[in-house]
């Protein structure tokens, strides 16, 4: 797993984290990727990122695993614009922090999966703490 790790820190292996934490307790069959990239774009980004840009990631990861809840698409969207990369974007310093408690209140509440929001958390604790 630690592969994985260091290839996701280098935004190589997006969908080898995904697979890494795919939602087995949620019933097959896909997210609401409207209301995804909705979450993903005023919840979790703050709207800092273009809806755009957004939607389009949202899209590109739809549909990969048959396990995924609405919210758990939502954080690995969001989590493609927070990860770290040679120059992370600067405008999205500020919501690292929200993003994490935002995660832990939708686990808590059954919204998202907890292998998900574990990874998540530890992806933006280990690289921005």
């Amino acid at each position: 797993m630690h592969e994985y790790w260091i290839q996701f820190t280098q935004g190589q292996a997006l969908e080898r984290f995904m697979a890494a934490v795919e939602n087995r307790t949620q019933p097959a069959g896909p997210p609401d990727t409207t209301a995804s990239i909705r979450l993903a774009h005023e919840e979790v980004l703050q709207r800092l990122v273009p809806l755009s840009d957004v939607a389009a990631v949202a899209w590109q990861l739809t549909g990969r695993f048959e396990r995924q809840s609405t919210h758990d698409l939502a954080l690995v969207t969001g989590l493609y614009f927070l990860q770290a990369r040679e120059v992370p974007l600067r405008q999205l310093e500020p919501v690292r922090q929200d993003a994490r408690f935002l995660a832990q209140h939708w686990m808590t509440a059954g919204l998202a999966s907890v292998p998900l929001v574990s990874r998540f958390e530890q992806a933006l604790f280990e690289q921005f703490s």
